[in-house]
C-alpha cells in the first residue's frame, strides 16, 4: 500500500519528554514515513511557559507556540494530542474535554482516573509511555499476548529505586548516600517521594495489571512498601545468603479470580533473571497460561526512551485512523470486564520474609521466643550492630506485625518478601 498521509501533531506539554519528543519527530521522520507512509507534523506546542524557552532550534520550526490549551482543544486541523504535561488537573482537563486521539505518559492520572477517562470514550487513548519507557509492555498485553490467560506480571518498574538498590550492592554505600548522588545526577526528583515509597511502581502495576486480568484495578487495595526504611545491613545480610534486593511490583491472579496485587522489596536469588537488572533499567516478567515466561526488559526512563514509545503510540493512532474511524483495539484490551475478579489483601497472604528492626527495651531472645510462640516458623535469626534480623517462613504481614507488637510497638520495620 503507497498511500501517505500528514497527521498534525499538537504536544501539550515542553519539558524534558515534551522536548525530546519533539526532537524525535523532527529528526526521524523520514525514516517514520518511509516504514509507514505516515508523516508526522507538529502543529502546535503547549506550555504555560513557553515565552520562556529561548534558542531552540526545534521548537523554532512549530507553527503555533501557545501558552493556551484552547488553542489545542478547539483546532479541528489536530489529528493527535501528545499529553507530556506531568500533574493532574491540567493534563485531565485536556484528556476529558479532547475530541482527538490522545497519547499520554501520565501513569499517575491513569492509574487514578481510568475508569472516569475511558467511559463512553470514543476516540483512542494511547499510553505506552506510561510503563517502562521504551520497553513495549502495553502493546505485547493487549496485542501480543491476546489469546493466553495472563496468570502473573511482576518486575522492576522504578529506574530511581533499582539506581538505588544497585549502588547500594555494589558499592557498599548508605541509602542516603546514594540517594543524594542519585538527586544530583538527576535520577532521582528533589522530593523523592513517589519513588522511593514505591506509588510510582503501584502507579505501573495498576496500569498492567488492569489490562492483564480484564478489569480496572482500585489503587488503593494496592499493597505499597518502600525502600525509605532500608538500610545497608539489609542489602549485606541478603548477599551472603545469595540474594539481591530489588522493589518488584507483582499482581498474581488464581483460578478463583482471586489476586493479590502488591509493591515490596523483594529477596531475588542471584540466578532470578530480575536480580541482574541494574541501575536505571526495567524489566517485567509476564506469564500466560499458553506461552509462558515473557521478560520484557530496557531503558526504563529517560526523555529519549519515553519519547521513542510516545511517538510510536502516535504512529499506532494514525495506522488504526487509515483503517477506521472507530476503536480498533479496546483502550484497555479488553470489550468485557473480569467481574469476578476479588483483589486479596496482601498483607494477609503467607509468604516468606526477612525482616530487620532494633529494640532498646527488649533483647532479641525476646522476639524469637515471641515468633515461636505464636507459631511462626524463624528460619534464621541474627543480631548485628542492634539489629534484629529475622527470616519467617509461612507468615503473613499482619500476623509479623501484631506478634512484634505485642511486645512492643515499633515504628520503623524494614519488610523484604524472599521470592522462592
Amino acid at each position: 500500500m503507497n498511500k501517505k498521509k500528514e497527521f498534525k501533531i499538537a504536544i501539550a506539554g515542553y519539558g524534558h519528554v515534551g522536548k525530546d519528543t519533539v526532537k524525535t519527530i523532527i529528526e526521524n521522520n523520514q525514516i517514520i514515513e518511509k516504514r509507514t507512509g505516515i508523516k508526522l507534523k507538529i502543529k502546535t506546542v503547549f506550555s504555560r511557559n513557553i515565552d520562556k524557552v529561548k534558542n531552540d532550534k526545534y521548537l523554532d520550526l512549530i507553527e503555533i507556540k501557545t501558552k493556551d490549551l484552547n488553542d489545542i482543544l478547539n483546532d479541528s486541523e489536530i489529528d493527535i494530542i501528545i499529553e507530556v504535561l506531568g500533574g493532574m488537573d491540567t493534563a485531565k482537563t485536556l484528556i476529558m474535554e479532547a475530541k482527538k486521539c490522545i497519547v499520554t505518559a501520565n501513569k499517575a492520572l491513569l492509574a487514578n482516573s481510568f475508569a472516569e477517562i475511558v467511559a463512553n470514550r470514543k476516540t483512542d487513548i494511547a499510553f505506552e509511555a506510561s510503563v517502562a519507557g521504551a520497553v513495549p509492555i502495553i502493546k505485547a498485553l493487549k496485542e501480543s499476548l491476546v489469546s493466553d490467560k495472563i496468570e502473573s506480571v511482576y518486575g522492576i518498574l522504578n529506574g530511581t529505586c533499582n539506581y538505588i538498590l544497585t549502588n547500594m550492592t555494589k558499592n557498599n554505600l548508605d541509602f542516603n548516600v546514594v540517594l543524594k548522588d542519585a538527586q544530583d545526577k538527576g535520577y532521582a526528583e528533589a522530593d523523592p517521594t513517589f519513588d522511593i515509597d514505591g506509588i510510582d511502581t503501584a502507579h505501573k502495576l495498576c496500569i498492567l495489571s488492569s489490562i492483564a486480568f480484564s478489569n480496572i484495578m482500585d489503587m488503593n487495595k494496592i499493597f505499597i512498601r518502600g525502600i525509605r526504611n532500608i538500610e545497608l545491613s539489609d542489602i549485606i545480610f541478603a548477599t551472603e545468603l545469595g540474594y539481591t534486593i530489588k522493589l518488584i511490583a507483582e499482581a498474581g491472579i488464581d483460578e478463583n479470580n482471586n489476586v493479590f496485587i502488591f509493591v515490596i522489596p523483594t529477596m531475588l536469588k542471584e540466578d532470578n533473571m530480575l536480580s541482574k537488572v541494574d541501575y536505571a533499567f526495567n524489566a517485567i516478567t509476564v506469564v500466560g497460561d499458553r506461552s509462558g515466561d515473557n521478560v520484557f526488559y530496557g531503558a526504563g526512563a529517560g526523555g529519549r526512551p519515553t519519547s521513542s514509545a510516545i511517538v510510536s503510540d502516535a504512529i499506532t493512532l494514525a495506522r488504526n485512523n487509515l483503517i477506521t474511524e472507530e476503536l480498533r483495539i479496546p483502550i484497555l484490551g479488553f470489550s468485557e470486564k473480569n467481574n469476578d475478579i476479588k483483589i486479596k489483601d496482601f498483607k494477609e497472604k503467607n509468604e516468606t520474609f526477612y525482616i530487620r528492626f532494633s529494640s532498646s527495651n527488649n533483647n532479641f531472645e525476646t522476639f524469637n521466643k515471641s515468633f515461636t510462640e505464636n507459631k511462626i516458623i524463624v528460619e534464621k535469626s541474627e543480631e548485628k550492630n542492634n539489629n534484629f534480623m529475622f527470616i519467617l517462613k509461612d507468615a503473613n504481614i499482619n500476623k509479623i506485625t501484631e506478634t512484634i507488637e505485642k511486645t512492643e510497638k515499633i515504628e520503623n520495620i524494614f519488610i523484604a518478601r524472599i521470592k522462592s
